[in-house]
Protein backbone atom coordinates (compact mmCIF):
# COMPACT_ATOMS: atom_id res chain seq x y z
CA UNK A 1 0.00 0.00 0.00
CA UNK A 2 1.10 3.66 -1.03
CA UNK A 3 -0.99 5.10 1.27
CA UNK A 4 -0.46 4.90 4.96
CA UNK A 5 -3.92 5.89 6.04
CA UNK A 6 -5.22 3.05 3.70
CA UNK A 7 -6.47 0.08 5.32
CA UNK A 8 -5.76 -3.22 3.40
CA UNK A 9 -8.32 -6.08 4.13
CA UNK A 10 -7.55 -9.28 2.55
CA UNK A 11 -10.76 -12.02 3.24
CA UNK A 12 -10.27 -15.26 2.33
CA UNK A 13 -13.63 -16.77 1.49
CA UNK A 14 -16.46 -17.62 3.76
CA UNK A 15 -14.11 -17.46 6.27
CA UNK A 16 -13.03 -14.40 6.90
CA UNK A 17 -16.31 -12.95 6.28
CA UNK A 18 -17.63 -15.04 8.79
CA UNK A 19 -15.35 -13.87 11.60
CA UNK A 20 -15.90 -9.97 10.51
CA UNK A 21 -19.76 -10.57 10.96
CA UNK A 22 -19.73 -12.77 14.25
CA UNK A 23 -17.70 -10.31 15.86
CA UNK A 24 -19.76 -7.03 14.60
CA UNK A 25 -22.88 -9.69 15.65
CA UNK A 26 -21.03 -9.61 18.89
CA UNK A 27 -20.70 -6.29 19.55
CA UNK A 28 -24.30 -5.03 18.28
CA UNK A 29 -25.78 -7.34 20.79
CA UNK A 30 -23.77 -5.52 23.47
CA UNK A 31 -24.84 -2.36 21.63
CA UNK A 32 -28.58 -3.55 21.65
CA UNK A 33 -28.22 -4.23 25.54
CA UNK A 34 -26.52 -1.06 27.25
CA UNK A 35 -28.32 1.32 24.74
CA UNK A 36 -30.63 3.03 27.43
CA UNK A 37 -27.76 2.95 30.29
CA UNK A 38 -24.76 4.64 29.78
CA UNK A 39 -23.11 4.88 26.02
CA UNK A 40 -21.46 8.69 25.20
CA UNK A 41 -22.86 10.28 22.04
CA UNK A 42 -19.59 9.86 20.59
CA UNK A 43 -18.99 6.12 21.09
CA UNK A 44 -22.52 5.69 19.55
CA UNK A 45 -21.02 7.77 16.40
CA UNK A 46 -18.19 5.13 16.56
CA UNK A 47 -20.04 2.24 16.44
CA UNK A 48 -22.47 3.47 14.01
CA UNK A 49 -19.10 4.27 11.57
CA UNK A 50 -17.84 0.66 12.41
CA UNK A 51 -21.49 -0.36 11.16
CA UNK A 52 -21.01 1.49 8.20
CA UNK A 53 -17.73 0.07 7.68
CA UNK A 54 -18.34 -3.62 7.78
CA UNK A 55 -21.60 -3.10 5.55
CA UNK A 56 -19.92 -1.85 2.78
CA UNK A 57 -17.10 -4.45 2.90
CA UNK A 58 -19.93 -7.00 2.97
CA UNK A 59 -21.57 -5.53 -0.43
CA UNK A 60 -17.79 -5.39 -2.40
CA UNK A 61 -17.09 -8.89 -1.00
CA UNK A 62 -19.89 -10.78 -1.57
CA UNK A 63 -19.18 -13.20 -4.62
CA UNK A 64 -21.51 -12.49 -7.61
CA UNK A 65 -22.13 -16.21 -8.52
CA UNK A 66 -23.29 -17.13 -4.95
CA UNK A 67 -20.75 -20.06 -4.78
CA UNK A 68 -18.92 -21.20 -1.60
CA UNK A 69 -16.21 -20.79 -3.52
CA UNK A 70 -12.66 -18.74 -1.89
CA UNK A 71 -11.93 -15.73 -3.35
CA UNK A 72 -8.64 -14.16 -3.30
CA UNK A 73 -9.57 -10.43 -4.37
CA UNK A 74 -8.13 -7.85 -2.08
CA UNK A 75 -10.30 -4.81 -1.32
CA UNK A 76 -8.85 -1.53 -0.36
CA UNK A 77 -10.56 1.00 1.93
CA UNK A 78 -9.67 4.78 2.09
CA UNK A 79 -9.46 6.63 4.93
CA UNK A 80 -11.23 4.20 6.79
CA UNK A 81 -11.00 4.90 10.82
CA UNK A 82 -8.92 2.14 12.53
CA UNK A 83 -11.50 0.66 15.19
CA UNK A 84 -10.95 -2.70 16.15
CA UNK A 85 -15.40 -4.02 15.76
CA UNK A 86 -13.93 -7.22 17.61
CA UNK A 87 -13.94 -5.70 21.03
CA UNK A 88 -17.12 -6.58 23.10
CA UNK A 89 -16.74 -3.01 25.28
CA UNK A 90 -16.29 -0.84 22.16
CA UNK A 91 -18.65 2.39 23.05
CA UNK A 92 -19.72 1.23 26.38
CA UNK A 93 -19.14 2.97 29.45
CA UNK A 94 -15.49 2.49 31.27
CA UNK A 95 -17.96 1.34 34.60
CA UNK A 96 -19.14 -1.64 32.58
CA UNK A 97 -16.02 -3.51 32.44
CA UNK A 98 -16.29 -3.41 36.01
CA UNK A 99 -18.66 -6.19 37.97
CA UNK A 100 -22.17 -5.36 39.50
CA UNK A 101 -22.94 -6.83 42.70
CA UNK A 102 -25.90 -6.90 45.25
CA UNK A 103 -25.32 -7.88 49.00
CA UNK A 104 -28.55 -7.88 51.44
CA UNK A 105 -27.04 -7.46 55.12
CA UNK A 106 -29.27 -7.25 58.10
CA UNK A 107 -29.20 -5.48 61.33
CA UNK A 108 -28.37 -7.58 64.56
CA UNK A 109 -28.97 -7.25 67.98
CA UNK A 110 -26.40 -4.13 69.07
CA UNK A 111 -25.27 -3.28 66.02
CA UNK A 112 -25.00 -0.38 64.45
CA UNK A 113 -25.11 0.59 60.39
CA UNK A 114 -21.38 1.95 60.34
CA UNK A 115 -19.70 -0.79 61.78
CA UNK A 116 -22.42 -3.18 59.78
CA UNK A 117 -21.20 -1.86 56.54
CA UNK A 118 -17.20 -1.49 57.44
CA UNK A 119 -17.64 -5.50 57.63
CA UNK A 120 -19.11 -6.21 54.42
CA UNK A 121 -16.43 -3.89 52.43
CA UNK A 122 -16.84 -0.14 53.05
CA UNK A 123 -14.10 1.60 54.19
CA UNK A 124 -14.32 3.69 57.14
CA UNK A 125 -15.09 6.88 55.17
CA UNK A 126 -17.12 5.39 53.25
CA UNK A 127 -19.12 4.07 55.91
CA UNK A 128 -19.47 7.18 57.63
CA UNK A 129 -20.50 9.02 54.53
CA UNK A 130 -23.28 6.84 54.12
CA UNK A 131 -24.32 6.86 57.39
CA UNK A 132 -24.63 10.13 57.56
CA UNK A 133 -26.48 10.86 54.83
CA UNK A 134 -28.83 7.91 55.93
CA UNK A 135 -29.58 9.67 59.34
CA UNK A 136 -30.49 12.66 57.41
CA UNK A 137 -33.98 10.94 56.38
CA UNK A 138 -34.18 8.03 58.94
CA UNK A 139 -33.60 8.51 62.60
CA UNK A 140 -30.77 5.77 63.18
CA UNK A 141 -32.02 4.75 66.87
CA UNK A 142 -35.32 3.90 64.98
CA UNK A 143 -33.42 1.08 63.13
CA UNK A 144 -34.33 -2.62 64.60
CA UNK A 145 -32.43 -5.80 64.66
CA UNK A 146 -33.83 -8.13 61.73
CA UNK A 147 -34.11 -5.00 59.23
CA UNK A 148 -32.81 -5.70 55.98
CA UNK A 149 -30.26 -3.28 53.60
CA UNK A 150 -29.56 -3.80 50.05
CA UNK A 151 -26.00 -2.96 49.06
CA UNK A 152 -25.58 -2.57 44.95
CA UNK A 153 -21.66 -2.47 44.26
CA UNK A 154 -20.19 -1.47 40.72
CA UNK A 155 -16.17 -3.16 41.39
CA UNK A 156 -15.78 -2.55 44.81
CA UNK A 157 -17.92 0.87 45.59
CA UNK A 158 -21.41 1.24 46.53
CA UNK A 159 -22.95 2.95 44.29
CA UNK A 160 -27.10 2.66 45.90
CA UNK A 161 -27.85 1.71 49.45
CA UNK A 162 -31.95 0.98 49.87
CA UNK A 163 -33.68 0.18 52.78
CA UNK A 164 -37.65 -0.40 53.50
CA UNK A 165 -38.71 -0.20 57.13
CA UNK A 166 -42.29 -0.96 56.47
CA UNK A 167 -44.66 -1.66 53.54
CA UNK A 168 -45.37 2.16 52.73
CA UNK A 169 -41.14 3.75 52.87
CA UNK A 170 -38.44 3.00 50.98
CA UNK A 171 -35.06 4.83 52.43
CA UNK A 172 -32.11 5.66 48.82
CA UNK A 173 -28.94 6.66 49.63
CA UNK A 174 -26.94 7.55 46.52
CA UNK A 175 -23.33 8.08 45.43
CA UNK A 176 -22.42 11.10 43.81
CA UNK A 177 -18.84 11.86 42.87
CA UNK A 178 -17.19 11.46 46.44
CA UNK A 179 -20.25 12.04 48.62
CA UNK A 180 -23.42 10.20 49.73
CA UNK A 181 -27.31 11.97 49.52
CA UNK A 182 -30.27 10.18 50.61
CA UNK A 183 -33.76 10.23 50.17
CA UNK A 184 -37.03 8.63 51.69
CA UNK A 185 -40.48 8.12 49.27
CA UNK A 186 -43.38 6.82 50.11
CA UNK A 187 -45.69 4.45 48.57
CA UNK A 188 -48.97 5.15 47.90
CA UNK A 189 -51.83 2.63 48.29
CA UNK A 190 -55.62 2.29 47.27
CA UNK A 191 -57.81 1.96 50.31
CA UNK A 192 -60.81 0.39 50.30
CA UNK A 193 -63.53 -1.41 52.61
CA UNK A 194 -64.32 -5.11 52.68
CA UNK A 195 -66.21 -7.44 55.22
CA UNK A 196 -65.08 -10.93 55.93
CA UNK A 197 -68.35 -12.71 57.46
CA UNK A 198 -68.63 -16.36 58.27
CA UNK A 199 -69.32 -18.78 61.06
CA UNK A 200 -66.44 -20.60 63.44
CA UNK A 201 -65.84 -23.92 61.93
CA UNK A 202 -62.13 -24.79 62.94
CA UNK A 203 -61.32 -21.99 65.31
CA UNK A 204 -62.15 -18.21 65.06
CA UNK A 205 -58.72 -17.41 63.66
CA UNK A 206 -57.70 -19.86 61.25
CA UNK A 207 -61.77 -19.50 59.94
CA UNK A 208 -61.29 -15.44 59.86
CA UNK A 209 -57.43 -15.33 58.27
CA UNK A 210 -58.16 -18.19 55.65
CA UNK A 211 -60.99 -15.73 54.09
CA UNK A 212 -58.30 -12.98 53.76
CA UNK A 213 -58.89 -11.56 57.44
CA UNK A 214 -55.11 -9.69 58.29
CA UNK A 215 -53.48 -10.82 61.63
CA UNK A 216 -54.25 -7.31 62.93
CA UNK A 217 -57.59 -6.87 61.79
CA UNK A 218 -58.15 -10.80 64.16
CA UNK A 219 -56.15 -9.12 66.90
CA UNK A 220 -58.36 -5.79 66.73
CA UNK A 221 -61.62 -8.02 66.72
CA UNK A 222 -60.60 -10.37 69.79
CA UNK A 223 -59.35 -7.00 71.76
CA UNK A 224 -63.55 -6.00 71.74
CA UNK A 225 -64.86 -9.23 72.82
CA UNK A 226 -62.36 -10.03 75.64
CA UNK A 227 -64.17 -7.99 78.58
CA UNK A 228 -67.26 -10.09 77.82
CA UNK A 229 -66.37 -13.26 75.82
CA UNK A 230 -64.04 -16.48 77.08
CA UNK A 231 -62.54 -17.51 73.78
CA UNK A 232 -61.01 -20.70 75.74
CA UNK A 233 -64.61 -21.76 76.37
CA UNK A 234 -67.57 -19.59 75.20
CA UNK A 235 -67.04 -20.53 71.38
CA UNK A 236 -68.81 -22.67 69.70
CA UNK A 237 -68.82 -24.23 65.77
CA UNK A 238 -71.67 -22.50 63.98
CA UNK A 239 -71.09 -19.09 66.04
CA UNK A 240 -71.21 -16.06 63.51
CA UNK A 241 -69.13 -13.55 63.20
CA UNK A 242 -68.18 -10.35 60.57
CA UNK A 243 -65.22 -8.01 60.80
CA UNK A 244 -65.40 -4.80 58.42
CA UNK A 245 -62.34 -2.85 58.12
CA UNK A 246 -60.15 -1.17 55.61
CA UNK A 247 -57.29 -2.29 53.33
CA UNK A 248 -54.56 -1.00 51.10
CA UNK A 249 -53.66 -2.93 48.20
CA UNK A 250 -50.85 -2.92 45.63
CA UNK A 251 -50.83 -2.79 41.96
CA UNK A 252 -51.43 -6.53 41.04
CA UNK A 253 -54.49 -6.34 43.80
CA UNK A 254 -52.71 -8.20 46.46
CA UNK A 255 -53.23 -6.49 50.36
CA UNK A 256 -50.51 -5.32 51.65
CA UNK A 257 -51.27 -3.22 54.61
CA UNK A 258 -54.65 -3.95 57.21
CA UNK A 259 -56.02 -0.15 57.79
CA UNK A 260 -58.43 0.37 60.53
CA UNK A 261 -61.62 -2.19 62.03
CA UNK A 262 -65.01 -0.04 61.31
CA UNK A 263 -67.43 -2.71 62.08
CA UNK A 264 -67.61 -6.01 64.11
CA UNK A 265 -70.46 -8.37 64.69
CA UNK A 266 -70.46 -11.42 66.94
CA UNK A 267 -72.64 -14.29 68.25
CA UNK A 268 -71.18 -16.54 70.86
CA UNK A 269 -74.10 -18.58 72.58
CA UNK A 270 -76.43 -17.46 70.04
CA UNK A 271 -76.42 -13.82 71.25
CA UNK A 272 -75.39 -11.09 68.55
CA UNK A 273 -72.93 -8.05 69.56
CA UNK A 274 -72.80 -5.33 67.01
CA UNK A 275 -69.78 -2.35 67.21
CA UNK A 276 -68.99 0.63 65.38
CA UNK A 277 -65.86 2.69 65.39
CA UNK A 278 -66.20 5.72 67.18
CA UNK A 279 -63.94 8.82 68.00
CA UNK A 280 -65.38 11.16 70.53
CA UNK A 281 -64.69 15.21 70.59
CA UNK A 282 -61.58 14.27 72.59
CA UNK A 283 -60.09 12.23 70.05
CA UNK A 284 -59.94 8.98 71.53
CA UNK A 285 -61.23 5.97 69.25
CA UNK A 286 -63.73 3.51 70.79
CA UNK A 287 -66.29 0.67 69.80
CA UNK A 288 -69.54 1.02 70.72
CA UNK A 289 -72.73 -0.50 70.09
CA UNK A 290 -76.02 0.79 68.97
CA UNK A 291 -76.86 2.73 72.24
CA UNK A 292 -73.84 4.08 72.36
CA UNK A 293 -72.46 1.81 75.50
CA UNK A 294 -68.43 0.41 74.69
CA UNK A 295 -67.14 -2.67 74.06
CA UNK A 296 -65.01 -2.66 77.33
CA UNK A 297 -66.79 -3.61 80.11
CA UNK A 298 -65.85 -2.61 83.63
CA UNK A 299 -64.79 -6.10 84.62
CA UNK A 300 -62.97 -8.53 82.56
CA UNK A 301 -64.45 -12.16 81.82
CA UNK A 302 -61.28 -14.02 82.65
CA UNK A 303 -58.37 -12.01 84.33
CA UNK A 304 -55.56 -14.10 82.32
CA UNK A 305 -54.79 -15.32 78.44
CA UNK A 306 -54.99 -19.05 77.20
CA UNK A 307 -55.37 -20.60 80.68
CA UNK A 308 -57.90 -23.53 80.89
CA UNK A 309 -60.36 -23.60 83.05
CA UNK A 310 -59.98 -26.61 85.57
CA UNK A 311 -62.71 -26.01 88.19
CA UNK A 312 -65.61 -24.36 87.79
CA UNK A 313 -67.98 -22.01 90.09
CA UNK A 314 -70.18 -23.78 92.74
CA UNK A 315 -70.17 -27.03 94.66
CA UNK A 316 -67.43 -29.61 94.14
CA UNK A 317 -65.25 -32.22 96.26
CA UNK A 318 -62.48 -30.62 97.30
CA UNK A 319 -59.07 -31.82 95.78
CA UNK A 320 -57.07 -32.06 99.03
CA UNK A 321 -59.84 -32.09 101.49
CA UNK A 322 -61.93 -34.85 99.86
CA UNK A 323 -65.23 -33.42 100.74
CA UNK A 324 -67.85 -31.68 98.83
CA UNK A 325 -68.26 -27.91 99.52
CA UNK A 326 -68.93 -24.56 98.06
CA UNK A 327 -66.43 -23.28 95.20
CA UNK A 328 -66.69 -19.61 95.28
CA UNK A 329 -64.49 -18.81 92.46
CA UNK A 330 -63.25 -20.22 89.23
CA UNK A 331 -59.54 -22.00 88.86
CA UNK A 332 -57.27 -21.27 85.57
CA UNK A 333 -54.68 -24.05 84.89
CA UNK A 334 -51.69 -22.11 83.78
CA UNK A 335 -47.95 -22.64 83.77
CA UNK A 336 -46.10 -21.12 86.43
CA UNK A 337 -44.83 -17.48 85.78
CA UNK A 338 -47.81 -16.60 83.41
CA UNK A 339 -48.85 -12.94 84.10
CA UNK A 340 -52.06 -11.81 85.48
CA UNK A 341 -53.78 -9.39 84.83
CA UNK A 342 -55.77 -6.94 86.74
CA UNK A 343 -59.63 -7.67 85.78
CA UNK A 344 -60.65 -3.90 85.92
CA UNK A 345 -59.33 -0.69 87.63
CA UNK A 346 -59.61 0.07 90.88
CA UNK A 347 -57.54 0.47 94.29
CA UNK A 348 -55.55 -2.91 95.88
CA UNK A 349 -56.97 -3.70 99.74
CA UNK A 350 -53.92 -6.28 100.28
CA UNK A 351 -51.44 -7.96 98.28
CA UNK A 352 -49.80 -10.74 100.52
CA UNK A 353 -50.22 -14.17 102.10
CA UNK A 354 -53.31 -15.31 103.09
CA UNK A 355 -54.03 -18.49 104.92
CA UNK A 356 -54.48 -21.13 102.17
CA UNK A 357 -55.14 -19.24 99.50
CA UNK A 358 -51.17 -18.61 99.73
CA UNK A 359 -50.12 -15.16 97.67
CA UNK A 360 -53.13 -13.38 97.48
CA UNK A 361 -54.79 -10.14 95.97
CA UNK A 362 -57.97 -8.08 96.09
CA UNK A 363 -58.67 -5.13 94.38
CA UNK A 364 -61.86 -2.74 95.17
CA UNK A 365 -63.62 -1.61 92.42
CA UNK A 366 -66.45 1.30 91.70
CA UNK A 367 -70.17 0.34 92.14
CA UNK A 368 -69.83 -2.46 94.91
CA UNK A 369 -67.31 -4.84 93.04
CA UNK A 370 -63.89 -6.53 94.14
CA UNK A 371 -62.14 -8.82 92.71
CA UNK A 372 -59.48 -11.44 94.67
CA UNK A 373 -56.28 -13.79 93.04
CA UNK A 374 -55.03 -16.45 94.69
CA UNK A 375 -52.08 -18.65 94.99
CA UNK A 376 -49.59 -16.60 93.13
CA UNK A 377 -45.88 -17.18 92.96
CA UNK A 378 -45.09 -13.46 93.20
CA UNK A 379 -46.57 -10.40 92.72
CA UNK A 380 -45.53 -7.73 90.18
CA UNK A 381 -43.67 -4.64 90.90
CA UNK A 382 -45.33 -1.65 93.05
CA UNK A 383 -48.47 -3.69 93.94
CA UNK A 384 -49.25 -3.14 97.50
CA UNK A 385 -51.89 -2.67 99.69
CA UNK A 386 -53.22 0.89 98.36
CA UNK A 387 -51.72 1.08 94.89
CA UNK A 388 -54.10 2.12 92.44
CA UNK A 389 -54.07 -0.55 89.27
CA UNK A 390 -55.65 -0.22 86.32
CA UNK A 391 -57.74 -2.50 83.96
CA UNK A 392 -55.04 -5.10 82.16
CA UNK A 393 -52.17 -3.92 84.54
CA UNK A 394 -50.39 -6.97 85.16
CA UNK A 395 -50.48 -7.77 88.74
CA UNK A 396 -48.85 -11.10 89.47
CA UNK A 397 -47.78 -14.06 87.77
CA UNK A 398 -49.37 -18.07 88.58
CA UNK A 399 -47.79 -20.71 91.41
CA UNK A 400 -49.39 -23.10 93.26
CA UNK A 401 -48.39 -21.29 97.15
CA UNK A 402 -51.28 -22.05 100.15
CA UNK A 403 -53.55 -24.82 99.67
CA UNK A 404 -52.73 -25.93 96.22
CA UNK A 405 -52.44 -29.26 93.80
CA UNK A 406 -50.69 -27.44 91.31
CA UNK A 407 -50.24 -23.80 89.02
CA UNK A 408 -53.01 -22.04 88.66
CA UNK A 409 -55.19 -18.86 89.49
CA UNK A 410 -58.27 -18.76 91.78
CA UNK A 411 -59.97 -16.26 90.93
CA UNK A 412 -63.17 -14.70 92.63
CA UNK A 413 -65.60 -11.78 91.96
CA UNK A 414 -67.55 -9.97 94.82
CA UNK A 415 -70.55 -7.78 94.95
CA UNK A 416 -71.57 -5.89 97.72
CA UNK A 417 -70.02 -9.07 100.36
CA UNK A 418 -71.28 -11.60 98.43
CA UNK A 419 -69.18 -14.24 95.88
CA UNK A 420 -70.48 -14.56 92.49
CA UNK A 421 -70.00 -16.22 89.00
CA UNK A 422 -67.16 -14.57 87.62
CA UNK A 423 -69.52 -15.80 84.77
CA UNK A 424 -72.14 -13.06 84.80
CA UNK A 425 -69.07 -10.10 84.17
CA UNK A 426 -69.85 -10.94 80.58
CA UNK A 427 -73.55 -9.44 81.18
CA UNK A 428 -72.21 -6.24 82.52
CA UNK A 429 -72.64 -3.10 80.11
CA UNK A 430 -69.68 -0.67 79.16
CA UNK A 431 -69.50 2.86 80.03
CA UNK A 432 -71.92 4.97 77.89
CA UNK A 433 -71.14 7.95 75.49
CA UNK A 434 -72.38 11.39 76.62
CA UNK A 435 -75.31 12.49 75.51
CA UNK A 436 -73.97 14.99 73.44
CA UNK A 437 -72.28 12.48 71.89
CA UNK A 438 -74.96 10.67 70.54
CA UNK A 439 -75.30 12.98 67.23
CA UNK A 440 -72.37 12.18 66.08
CA UNK A 441 -72.17 8.72 66.79
CA UNK A 442 -75.40 8.08 65.05
CA UNK A 443 -74.25 10.11 62.24
CA UNK A 444 -70.39 7.98 62.19
CA UNK A 445 -72.38 4.48 62.17
CA UNK A 446 -74.64 5.50 59.49
CA UNK A 447 -71.62 6.12 57.11
CA UNK A 448 -70.33 2.92 58.22
CA UNK A 449 -73.47 1.21 57.31
CA UNK A 450 -73.52 2.82 53.43
CA UNK A 451 -70.09 1.78 53.62
CA UNK A 452 -71.00 -2.10 54.40
CA UNK A 453 -73.81 -2.01 51.92
CA UNK A 454 -71.22 -1.07 48.51
CA UNK A 455 -68.26 -3.28 49.81
CA UNK A 456 -67.02 -6.65 48.79
CA UNK A 457 -67.94 -9.66 51.21
CA UNK A 458 -65.74 -12.40 51.77
CA UNK A 459 -67.57 -15.54 52.41
CA UNK A 460 -67.01 -19.27 52.38
CA UNK A 461 -68.79 -21.23 49.38
CA UNK A 462 -71.98 -22.61 50.62
CA UNK A 463 -72.15 -26.02 52.02
CA UNK A 464 -74.37 -27.95 50.12
CA UNK A 465 -75.28 -31.26 51.55
CA UNK A 466 -75.32 -34.58 50.17
CA UNK A 467 -79.14 -35.22 50.69
CA UNK A 468 -79.49 -32.04 48.51
CA UNK A 469 -77.21 -33.02 45.86
CA UNK A 470 -78.66 -36.06 45.50
CA UNK A 471 -82.28 -34.37 45.22
CA UNK A 472 -80.96 -32.68 42.51
CA UNK A 473 -80.61 -35.67 40.07
CA UNK A 474 -82.56 -36.78 37.78
CA UNK A 475 -84.24 -39.87 38.41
Amino acid sequence: MNNETDIETTPRGHEGRQSLVSAFQERAEAFGRFRHTVIPAQNKHRFLIAAAVVGIFGLIAMPDDGTAESVENTTQLLAAPAIDISRFDMGLDASFAQPSTTKTITLKSGDNLGPLLQRNGLSGQDAYRVTQAFGDVFKPQNLRAGQDFNLHFTGETLEHLTFKPNIETTVFVDRSGESYSARKIGAEFKYETISVKATVENSLYVDATRLGAPDKVVVQFANIYEYSVDFQRDIQPGDAFEMFFEVARDQKGDIVKAGDLLYTSFSPRGKTSEYWLFEDSKGRENFYDAEGKTAKRKLRATPINGARLSSSYGRRKHPILGYRKMHAGVDFAAPRGTPILAAGSGTVERANRYGSFGNYIRIRHTDGYKTAYAHLKSFARGVKSGAYVKQDQVIGFVGTTGRSTGPHLHYEVIHHGKKINPRRLSQLSGKPLSKDQHPAFKSRRAEIETLRRSSEVLSPPPHISATLEAAALPE
